[in-house]
């Protein structure tokens, strides 16, 4: 089973597994009743004895054709989103729903009858995640100016068409189309279009981390 991938990418597989569940490589050697070392050259791709993965794998709750196979713990190695998937929500109200209360993409002039009706910035919640992933890919569309907010973490922006206003703390960036910017996101930041924006709404990819699954478990273990 263990020929079914390069040593590297199974490495890289067993690291990932490891991050994700908040253990250090303390805690997996002690648990696998291994050595350090063992583990760490297991990870960064070297040649081990057979058994070190499967006690690694047994550490880590998983199962070696799983984990040599295409997919691994259950998580493909890429996703796609596709414009069947596209769901527009109301950046501030996201738990009422996709807007228009359909389960189907939002045509331009639909998305602008929102608008019309309150709805400041629409947001596209993309598909394209890794199930256990931490970037979180969205694109605002925006119609006039978004609450000030904040959550942990870091943002990327990227002008997809229009010019942006980006306020973070009092200071506010310009950037047009094909400009970009990252930021700490818990700062405070807002969205707007700019007063002299060339096309409206005004389209921003945002990429964020979500903190939610980038937040390690505490270990009991003392660190490295």
């Amino acid at each position: 089973m263990m020929s079914r991938v390069p040593a590297g990418v199974l490495g890289l597989r067993l690291r990932r597994a490891r991050t994700l569940q908040g253990l250090s490589v303390r805690d997996v050697a002690s648990r696998a009743s291994l050595s350090k070392t063992s583990v760490v050259r297991l990870e960064q791709g070297h040649d081990v004895h057979p058994l070190t993965v499967v006690k690694v794998c047994a550490v880590l709750g998983l199962h070696l054709a799983g984990i040599t196979g295409s997919q691994a713990a259950g998580d493909a190695a890429a996703t796609a989103h596709h414009k069947a998937d596209d769901r527009w929500y109301d950046m501030t109200d996201f738990g009422a729903g996709p807007l228009g209360g359909v389960e189907r993409p939002l045509t331009p002039a639909e998305r602008k009858s929102c608008a019309e009706g309150g709805t400041a910035v629409a947001l596209l919640l993309l598909k394209s995640r890794l199930t256990t992933g931490r970037l979180l890919p969205t694109v605002l569309e925006l119609y006039s100016a978004s609450p000030t907010r904040s959550h942990a973490g870091e943002e990327f922006v990227y002008v997809l068409c229009g010019k942006l206003t980006l306020c973070i703390e009092g200071v506010v960036h310009t950037l047009s189309e094909g400009e970009a910017m990252t930021f700490w996101s818990e700062e405070e930041h807002s969205y707007a279009p700019a007063p002299d924006s060339p096309t409206m709404p005004v389209q921003v990819l945002s990429v964020r981390i979500d903190e939610k699954r980038s937040r390690p478990r505490r270990s009991t273990s003392k660190p490295l």
